[in-house]
């Protein structure tokens, strides 16, 4: 899947938010406490778990203005008062009104996170020697334990919230989830599932001590090279934090636009 000469096509506004919106449907699904509901240009999707980034809601049009913007913050709080959990709101920059930060204070969220949708049709070459790693699908218990406990590091989340993770529930046979071993200790993590057509990456991590190595970009690529077989050259798709996105670009995704995630005010992620 490498080529040095074709640039990407951008993503586009609508596809950064029906991406989103379609992986979360997939991955949040395979929970057994899922509650999924797409009404009313807002979609609701909670794991009912105790890891916020598995309850979400997302509207998927525009708000023209600040009226139509508190709107949808009203449903999405109705909506959360339905899990016992922290949840997040998703809002899509190229859609919300220019007044949208000042709006969302005053109706009390705060930002956790920006995402940047993302896509490449092909990856170009490494730009260096990929490490030396041992990769290990998820196929079983530990390593999904490995890969939350991953995740959990490198976003500075605590632990406990990840044990809603450590089982098989994500993990069907469409879903190619890796982990990386640097000298037998789990150092990263990456996982393709077929989404929307696509090729959705997720859960790229690496544990903070390891960061600089290369070991996020092998064990994607990794992901990717088991996933071909099974989803065809198809575009590949993300949703990168700032901390990321350096690096997917270097790989050869193009940057779209980008996704906000807030959380209630008194529950920001923070990180």
């Amino acid at each position: 899947m490498c080529r040095r000469d074709v640039k990407p096509e951008m993503m586009s506004n609508e596809e950064t938010v029906e991406l989103l919106i379609e992986a979360w449907k997939l991955m949040v699904g395979r929970f057994p406490g899922a509650v999924i509901e797409h009404s009313k240009g807002v979609a609701t999707i909670f794991a009912h778990a105790p890891l916020p980034f598995l309850n979400i809601s997302m509207s998927d049009r525009q708000l023209a203005n600040a009226d139509e913007l508190r709107g949808a913050l009203t449903l999405v709080r109705e909506r959360a008062k339905t899990c016992k959990h922290g949840s997040l709101l998703a809002l899509g920059e190229p859609w919300v009104p220019a007044e949208w930060e000042q709006v969302t204070v005053e109706e009390g969220f705060a930002m956790a996170l920006n995402m940047t949708g993302m896509a490449a049709d092909h990856l170009l070459p490494p730009r260096r020697a990929l490490p030396e790693l041992a990769f290990r699908r998820v196929s079983d218990e530990t390593a999904a334990r490995d890969l939350a406990m991953i995740n959990a590091q490198a976003y500075g989340i605590p632990p406990e919230l990840f044990e809603c993770m450590c089982n098989l529930h994500l993990w069907h046979a469409d879903s190619f989830g890796y982990v990386g071993y640097a000298d037998g200790k789990a150092v990263t993590s990456a996982a393709a599932f077929p989404v929307a057509g696509t090729m959705y990456i997720a859960f790229v991590a690496t544990v903070p001590e390891a960061h600089g190595k290369g070991y996020a970009e092998a064990v994607m690529r990794h992901a990717i090279e088991q996933a071909g077989p099974a989803m065809g050259v198809v575009r590949m798709t993300l949703h990168a934090s700032d901390m990321g996105r350096p690096v997917y670009q270097a790989m050869g995704f193009e940057p779209g636009a980008r996704v906000m995630l807030l959380a209630p005010a008194d529950a920001s992620a923070g990180h």
